[in-house]
């Protein structure tokens, strides 16, 4: 049950409402694995099953939480992660509603986690990455469907 397009959707519009409503996407990538360097993630089982991420670039991830939080950081440290995992964290619940409003699609989430052990996030049989540009740099948006 691939929902990529509706998932890249939903995050544009999301992105637009809650961080800059001045983004860009860029041509969806099919990648085989979720990319190295990808730590924050999040589970989605049931109906639908999947894993969704983010990554970017530590200076463009703090811009990205500062944006998205409205507080002002100036640095990378452990909070730019928690905010951007609570960012996926309400965009993956929002889908999931909007999924279970049209289609009957019963999901859930798995607490977001960030794995900045090194070990590579373990992805299904089609994976995307969705990059999205900012006035501050690009964030990637990993998304692989069971």
């Amino acid at each position: 049950m691939a929902r990529q397009a509706d998932y890249q959707t939903e995050l544009m519009y999301n992105l637009n409402r809650f961080v800059d409503d001045n983004i860009t996407s860029r041509p969806v990538e099919t990648v085989p694995g979720i990319p190295e360097g990808c730590h924050i993630a999040q589970g989605i089982t049931g109906d639908y099953i999947a894993i969704s991420a983010l990554y970017a670039e530590p200076e463009v991830l703090t811009l990205f939480a500062a944006k998205y939080s409205k507080i002002e950081l100036d640095h990378y440290d452990e909070i730019i992660n928690e905010l951007a995992a609570d960012f996926l964290n309400l965009h993956n619940g929002l889908f999931l509603v909007n999924l279970s409003e049209t289609e009957n699609v019963e999901s859930t989430l798995t607490p977001p986690v960030s794995a900045s052990s090194g070990e590579p996030l373990k992805a299904y049989s089609d994976t995307y990455v969705m990059p999205f540009d900012f006035s501050f740099g690009t964030v990637n948006f990993v998304l692989s469907e069971k």
